[in-house]
């Protein structure tokens, strides 16, 4: 055989050998589990000398290596664990994502970070015997309909309320896998929402700051690019983002190549948009940048620890009272209960520590004259429940509103409400001369919490007549009294966060 002629042949073995690793047959696509049916292999690590003595291959001469000569590095901690799920669901269409994006974290962030395949029956196994899992984040991922078990349900909620943090990633866009990732986590948390992150999450701007990502898709087996805004769905545990879940296909990003627009290799897998790899890794960053700068918050959140007093007190005790509303309405009861036991420390209130939750309803609200209300998102309070707040504070009642982290999403809904609850009256800054800022401390100064630095107080209210009757802080100005808070939220320091707390409790007892 001539020399082209040989080169053809070798050339269409190739072909069918790359056409046999990529293609999936639709017989076996759902009805066997097959791994590794999308991207490339991962990239091997370099051979690196162990740190026991070796020796050369013969028959060179034997001689040991001297044990000042480097050494191999030591494992990295790990920090995230791809799951194996289901029967027969492709658990790693991407085998070499996640190894691709630890690779880009610690050359890019300086963070370097192992991951392991983690099955998720060895996750539930730990569960029945009570340990808890140390690691940071789990992932799921694939392009199938799926659904867990009670008990694997019950395993990650647990993981989740104990610091956890869980990354959903639809390969290949697909509908399919983000309907049922949305319907476990529903099952997990029924009282809980899974919805779209606003623009201001620092997830967004935890690396790089995203307002748009480039994105590849396919139409009719035509491939083209379009952009549009960063979508992510999220839910919050405490004051973390704990659950997260792309619609869109990061993870052929990871591996670095643009998800294949030829249906043979994944015969029947649904499909949508999927971010090209550029954006795909480092918005990967932005989510390892934000699951590791909130893993010590989370791992406080995890239990909340209560004040206790004598239950026999000489006088009545200030009972504070929390709203209930739609909006994630109780991130942080660790800072509240903080709230009460600076009150009772620093003040000569007789405090009762048993904190009250109260739906916005008027025999609900009647008894307590102090409401205290925070959260994430939109209360959305119903008609009657606005006329409820409407009456009490016209009959002496004083509202409080701390916007927990300070984001965006609260602050609007905030402000949007305060308008149809006081139509005639108009939410304002506090002057500094007010007698609020000096009904128990004298605050001349408050701090920035993340660099220390002064910054204006920013307390905005409404008044009937000469009395205050709602203070809003639209800066969190409570969830750093535990001395541990989002990184990223926009708040006052500890000292700042006591003197402000204790201060709009006196001046609403005062008047």
């Amino acid at each position: 055989m001539t020399r082209p002629k040989r080169r053809i042949a070798f050339a269409r073995l190739l072909t069918t050998l790359l056409l046999t690793f990529f293609t999936v047959a639709p017989a076996t696509l759902y009805g066997q589990r097959r791994v590794g049916t999308i991207g490339p292999p991962p990239r091997k690590n370099p051979q690196r000398q162990t740190s026991a003595e070796g020796f050369p291959p013969l028959p060179l001469p034997v001689t040991p290596l001297r044990r000042s000569e480097p050494k191999a590095e030591p494992a990295p901690p790990l920090f995230m664990a791809k799951l194996i799920y289901g029967k027969d669901q492709d658990y790693m269409p991407n085998p070499g994502d996640v190894d691709n994006l630890m690779r880009h974290a610690r050359y890019e962030l300086g963070l370097w970070y192992g991951w392991k395949v983690l099955d998720l029956q060895e996750l539930v196994a730990g569960h029945r015997q009570g340990k808890t899992s140390k690691l940071p984040m789990l992932y799921l991922t694939g392009y199938q309909p799926f659904a867990l078990s009670d008990e694997q349900r019950d395993t990650l909620r647990q993981y989740l309320l104990d610091g956890g943090t869980l990354l959903g990633d639809a390969t290949l866009g697909s509908p399919a896998f983000t309907s049922s990732f949305r319907t476990e986590i529903r099952k997990m948390f029924p009282d809980r929402a899974l919805d779209l992150l606003q623009v201001d999450h620092p997830i967004f701007r935890a690396y790089r700051a995203y307002t748009n990502i480039h994105y590849f898709d396919v139409d009719q087996g035509i491939d083209f690019q379009t952009q549009g805004p960063p979508e992510l769905l999220g839910m919050n545990i405490g004051t973390r983002t704990a659950v997260i879940l792309s619609p869109h296909d990061m993870s052929c990003g990871w591996d670095e190549f643009i998800a294949p627009s030829s249906k043979q290799r994944v015969a029947d897998a649904p499909r949508d948009k999927a971010l090209i790899p550029g954006d795909a890794i480092r918005f990967g960053l932005n989510i390892v940048s934000y699951v590791a700068a909130l893993r010590e918050v989370g791992a406080v959140e995890a239990v909340t620890r209560q004040v206790a007093a004598p239950t026999d007190r000489a006088r009545q005790a200030f009972s504070l009272a929390q709203l209930r509303h739609q909006g994630d309405w109780n991130p942080d009861p660790n800072s509240t209960f903080q709230w009460l036991r600076h009150l009772s420390q620093d003040s000569s209130l007789s405090v009762g520590f048993q904190l009250k939750y109260v739906d916005a309803v008027a025999p609900k609200i009647a008894d307590h004259p102090f409401l205290f209300m925070t959260g994430f998102r939109n209360p959305r309070f119903n008609a009657d429940q606005k006329q409820a707040l409407q009456r009490h504070i016209a009959a002496g009642g004083f509202l409080f509103i701390n916007n927990c982290s300070g984001y965006r999403e609260f602050d609007q809904h905030i402000r949007a409400l305060l308008g149809e609850l006081f139509p005639d009256q108009k939410l304002g800054a506090i002057p500094q001369d007010h007698d609020l800022y000096r009904s128990f401390f004298q605050i001349e100064a408050v701090r920035d919490r993340r660099s220390g630095a002064p910054r204006s107080v920013d307390l905005e209210g409404i008044s009937v007549g000469d009395r205050l009757v709602v203070v809003y802080s639209k800066n969190d100005m409570l969830t750093h009294l535990k001395q541990v808070s989002d990184p990223f939220g926009n708040g006052f320091d500890a000292e700042s966060c006591r003197q402000l707390s204790v201060n709009v409790v006196a001046y609403a007892l005062q008047h």
